[in-house]
């Protein structure tokens, strides 16, 4: 018979047991991926009507003629329908005296323009060069559009002809901010080219801020600073309007008497204060749209982050196939697109969180390089007046992301989320 009276290793091996286990530890870590992300240089100043500009740049963009611009406004007045057709017909023939769009003047000088309108914000991006030729002949074109602008009827019969309002978007809304001005829709069949200039003009005494991304140099800095100065001349900055308040229970209403044909869904979030928060979110949303996705059998989802003061809110659509539905007549019934987080797969297995965080941290040496995603960080993340900075998000986001923890995850989703605001719609139409 063996004797078990003596130890299963002796002190040497243990020893060596010990060393192999922590080295296994260390060389696991070292292939674990790691980025290494670049932090942009940001420069501030105001124009002469005191609207706060942001530049930010980059070594590696040192003889890139690539810039991006982008005016950010804050205005929450009546009547969203009216801001976003002003968003929306802005771009069209508004130039003074001319038939054109802003795009058809801009294309010849290798610029480009767009107008956005969210709940929360509208912005006009502008994609321009920095060469001095082109730079100077841009910013007189914008400052004639945005100065000057005329709505032309002809434009304005044509969008309302042609215009499709998604009124399940709409109706989520009005769910997700009950008490608001939202509450208050107008037809866009009765808006008049008066009430777009009228509305334009009350945009544009509500700006947050401008931001520029890309390389300057001292031959374009004061040209740049000039021409902003110019096409700002009839714009203020604005304080952020934060009469909105979120809904207090969760609710879901029906469009329509046919079959499910898609899920609008929307939820509150708590303001963001750290990188960590915007780490979090990025995973929670890819995740939940896998999710979503996987539970209706759809190949076709959104998921938008609205992250800007001063209520943050998520929305998403989920289209539904009818195979599903025919399949299981039920399901238009009983199914909701809301998938709480501790269901989620990244937040109950280690392995789920380390595929998405991998998967975002391959991303982000590419997004870091680019002008357009920092000017994206700039206007709807990190903006003035947030909780969280435009310097702080620069300084910090490499060493967050590279150190971002599963535990991390569920802590911040356990403060960011309220559950209570929860929205859907179904549309059945």
């Amino acid at each position: 018979m063996f004797k078990r009276d003596k130890p299963l290793f002796s002190r040497p091996v243990l020893a060596v047991i010990i060393v192999v286990t922590t080295l296994a530890v260390w060389l696991l870590n070292l292939t674990s991926t790691r980025v290494n992300l670049a932090t942009p240089n940001i420069e501030t100043w105001q124009t002469a009507s005191g609207i706060p500009v942001y530049w930010l740049t980059q070594d590696d963009w040192e003889g890139s003629d690539k810039l991006s611009l982008a005016i950010v406004f804050n205005s929450n007045a009546e009547s969203p329908q009216l801001t976003a057709a002003t968003m929306s017909l802005l771009t069209g023939p508004t130039l003074p005296l001319s038939t054109a769009t802003i795009n058809q003047r801009l294309t010849p000088i290798a610029a480009a323009a767009e107008a956005r309108y969210s709940v929360s914000q509208q912005k006009i991006s502008v994609s321009l060069s920095n060469q001095p030729q082109f730079l100077t002949a841009t910013l007189d074109v914008l400052s004639a559009w945005l100065n000057k602008t005329q709505f032309k009827e002809a434009a304005l019969q044509s969008w309302q002809r042609h215009q499709r309002n998604d009124i399940g978007q709409q109706q989520l809304m009005l769910q997700l901010f009950p008490n608001s001005v939202l509450a208050t829709p107008s037809s866009v069949q009765q808006i008049t080219v008066q009430q777009l200039a009228d509305r334009f003009d009350l945009i544009k005494q509500q700006v947050s801020h401008i931001v520029i991304t890309g390389a300057l140099n001292d031959n374009t800095i004061e040209p740049l600073q000039q021409g902003l100065n110019a096409l700002t001349q009839s714009m203020q900055q604005g304080s952020v309007n934060s009469d909105r308040q979120l809904a207090t229970a969760p609710s879901s209403s029906e469009i329509g008497d046919q079959s499910l044909s898609a899920v609008y869904g929307a939820l509150g979030i708590a303001p963001i204060t750290s990188v960590t928060d915007w780490l979090t979110l990025q995973v929670w949303a890819k995740d939940s749209l896998q999710a979503q996705k996987k539970r209706f059998n759809s190949q076709t989802g959104q998921w938008q982050l609205h992250l800007e003061s001063p209520q943050a809110f998520v929305n998403w659509q989920i289209e539904t196939p009818q195979s599903v539905l025919l399949a299981d007549p039920a399901s238009s019934q009983s199914h909701t697109s809301w998938i709480a987080p501790d269901q989620l797969p990244s937040y109950q297995e280690q392995a789920a969180f380390n595929a998405l965080k991998d998967q975002l941290l391959q991303q982000l040496p590419a997004l870091s390089q680019n002008p357009d995603w920092w000017r994206a960080i700039a206007t709807s993340v990190a903006m003035p007046k947030s909780p969280l900075s435009l310097n702080d998000f620069a300084r910090h986001y490499s060493e967050a992301a590279n150190s971002f923890t599963i535990e991390q995850y569920r802590q911040h989703l356990e403060q960011l989320l309220i559950p209570s605001s929860r929205q859907e719609v179904l549309i059945k139409l």
